[in-house]
Parts: structure tokens; sequence; C-alpha cells
């Protein structure tokens, strides 16, 4: 991935990590925590991949680690916020 892409990223997942932290702060919803806790994990690993890209541990590296959580928690943000819009209808 070129260099501009993982800043332009980072700078992306900061704005988002900044806009769903504070609408959790207002509503404390599980759906916005784990949509916060997602975005934190994308800006951690974006900034480990432009700050230490060499950096491994058993042959992995670090960065990769919260890349792999923040789809899980993707996967969960989603989940609740189809469970959320089912139970609207």
């Amino acid at each position: 991935m070129p260099q501009w892409l993982v800043q332009t990223l980072l700078v992306v997942f900061a704005v988002h990590l900044l806009l769903f932290g504070r609408a959790w702060w207002r509503n404390r919803t599980l759906r916005l925590a784990v949509t916060t806790a997602t975005f934190g994990l994308l800006v951690t690993s974006f900034s480990l991949r432009l700050a230490a890209p060499e950096l491994a541990v058993g042959g992995v590296a670090v960065w990769w680690l919260p890349r792999v959580a923040g789809w899980v928690g993707a996967v969960a943000s989603v989940t609740l916020w189809l469970r959320e819009r089912r139970g609207r209808n």
C-alpha cells in the first residue's frame, strides 16, 4: 500500500474515531462503543504501519494484529447496527 494512502486512511480513521467517540459519549450504546473501539484499532494499526512498518513479533507485522481485530470489530458493529435497525421496523 502506498505511503500516501496509509496517511490518508489514518486521517480518515482518526476523524471517524473522534466523531463516533463523541456520539458514544453522548448516547452510551453498545453499537457506538464497538464502532469507536474499531476505529481506535484502525488508527493504532495505521499509526504502527507508518511509524514502525518493519516491527514484527513471531514473523507477523505488529501493525497487522490491530487491523485484524478491527475487522472483527467492524463485523460486530455492522451486526449490532442491523439488529438495532431490525428492531425499529
